[in-house]
């Protein structure tokens, strides 16, 4: 009841983070737009700002262009946006996908050989760049995981909510290797590895500046401008008013939330957390260490120690012996389970800062920041359980069964709880169908052919 409102603080302060991060990238496809419009008189505006401020001044101005165009959003309510996210579910792979072709018809192929300036990587060189790349990867992907319920929770069937994992496990490694691509035939064609979509439409402009181009340009980078925009609202805005909603509710609202989440966008500077690619990746897997453990405990307290059974009207309330309510409002088990797995690996934060700041053992750890945290907090999470048993139900209900997801057919409520108004008319209890009956009793006809 309490101690979840330190991990949702967590998650809601790296969101506002990832906001900045995602609303900087976006206005980057809004400064190739504007230079397709406006051309010299664009990339000649003169720059105002010094150079230690990690931006110029009409990088400026496009972040703020970016900003007042998705603004408006954030009175939005999630219920009503998934407008949004289908019709980037449909550009946004076309403009990656022409992108993919256009490069490698222009440059006849991709060059990789050319991308190994320094050679090829061997033995434990190999293997801990690869895990560095996997924290790297997996850093994008635990913010869905972790705010997957925030969204879930609109699904009016189970089989609603299959297009998030299967979007997840689908799109990230393809939308890295399409990168990949594409940054190898651009290497081939101009001579420089783009890494970014934008410098990449950049280049093609120098090269082939024309209508044709411009107009294709424009098109591309709006795109993914977009794109970027709509993963702003699905795992940034709208998870940071849910949690503002939920730690503080007499003074926010999931849209009030939201409003404050843009606002913050620039308080957090964002083009100083990425004036470099070592602080940004060092930024993504310092936020592993502190969310994986949390993904870790949240798996096995569902799918191991509950098996699936969450009792509903448990969760608002602060019994002493409510199942929800543990140690005065705080679950010691999660708190120590997490404490234990982040102190494994936030010493190697100095490492990646500073390197030799500390010795390589540290560093190789910080490098398995996500396979570790995760495994040893889920561990020890289940071990604490373990010794330390978790009440499934309340007292009065302790009798009741808990093979998997017992409770499904009634969605967390027990025919004696106060029912929501969707399931006052019919229940489902085991299978069962349940009804009141003329006396007001609630009693069970017949095995139901369906189910909530």
């Amino acid at each position: 009841m309490y101690g979840s409102l330190v991990f949702v603080f967590i998650r809601g302060v790296v969101a506002i983070l990832y906001m900045a991060i995602q609303t900087l990238y976006a206005s980057k496809f809004v400064a190739v737009m504007l230079h397709c419009v406006f051309g010299h008189r664009w990339t000649d505006i003169p720059n105002h700002l010094p150079a230690n401020a990690g931006i110029t001044s009409s990088d400026l101005l496009a972040f703020g262009i970016l900003w007042l165009l998705q603004f408006p959003f954030a009175f939005i309510h999630p219920s009503k946006v998934n407008i949004v996210f289908r019709v980037k579910s449909v550009l946004a792979p076309l403009g990656l996908f022409v992108t993919l072709i256009w490069a490698l018809v222009s440059s006849h192929g991709a060059d990789f050989d050319g991308l190994s300036k320094k050679g090829d990587a061997h033995g434990a060189a190999l293997a801990w760049s690869f895990m560095t790349a996997v924290n790297s990867i997996v850093s994008n992907v635990v913010p869905p995981l972790v705010n997957m319920s925030d969204l879930a929770r609109y699904a009016n069937r189970p089989r609603q909510t299959y297009p998030v994992p299967i979007g997840l496990l689908i799109s990230k490694p393809l939308v890295i290797v399409l990168g990949m691509v594409i940054t190898a035939a651009g290497y081939k064609q101009f001579g420089e590895a783009y890494w970014n979509l934008w410098d990449f439409y950049s280049s093609v402009l120098k090269s082939y500046w024309g209508p044709g181009a411009r107009t294709l340009v424009f098109l591309g980078a709006g795109i993914q401008g977009f794109a970027t925009f709509a993963t702003n609202l699905s795992s940034n805005s709208i998870p940071v008013g849910s949690d503002l909603a939920g730690m503080f509710p007499n003074y926010f609202t999931i849209v009030r939330g939201q409003v404050l989440c843009f606002v913050l966008a620039w308080v957090c500077v964002p083009w100083k957390l990425t004036y470099s690619a070592a602080s940004f990746l060092t930024f993504l897997g310092s936020y592993l260490c502190f969310i994986c453990p949390i993904v870790g405990c949240m798996v096995v307290d569902y799918w191991i120690v509950r098996r699936g059974n969450i009792h509903v009207p448990s969760l608002y309330s602060t019994a002493p012996d409510s199942p929800y309510f543990y140690f005065h409002g705080f679950n010691l088990r999660a708190f120590g389970a997490w404490i234990v797995a982040i102190a494994l690996v936030i010493p190697g934060v100095s490492g990646a800062l500073n390197p030799g700041s500390i010795n390589i053992t540290s560093v190789h750890i910080y490098n398995l920041g996500f396979l570790l945290s995760t495994t040893v907090a889920a561990l020890l999470y289940y071990l604490s359980s373990k010794v330390w048993p978790v009440p499934i139900y309340p007292p009065e209900y302790a009798d009741r069964p808990t093979t998997w997801e017992a409770m499904r057919y009634t969605e967390g409520f027990f025919p004696e709880d106060p029912l929501p108004a969707y399931l006052s008319e019919t229940a489902v209890i085991q299978g069962q169908e349940v009804v009141d009956d003329e006396k007001g009793n609630r009693v069970s006809v017949k095995p139901s052919s369906s189910s909530l």
